[in-house]
């Protein structure tokens, strides 16, 4: 690891913890299918299954039961 004046907190603890900075990260996050990309159809690339479980469920507390 480099360090040097002008580095961000967010890169040394980066760094420090082996994960990429989170604004480095792809659009979707863990959410995501790695190594897909946004296109006119999906603004994170292709969902995982779990990020399709929790579109599906939707932001409540409860969420919907499972089906």
């Amino acid at each position: 690891m480099e360090n040097y004046a002008g580095k961000s907190h967010d890169e040394r603890v980066a760094a420090r913890k082996g994960k990429p900075v989170a604004a480095q990260e792809q659009p979707g996050g863990e959410m995501a299918v790695p190594g897909t990309m946004p296109d006119e159809s999906h603004s994170c690339g292709e969902l995982s299954e779990a990020g399709k479980r929790a579109w599906r469920q939707g932001n409540t507390i409860g969420g919907k039961p499972e089906e």
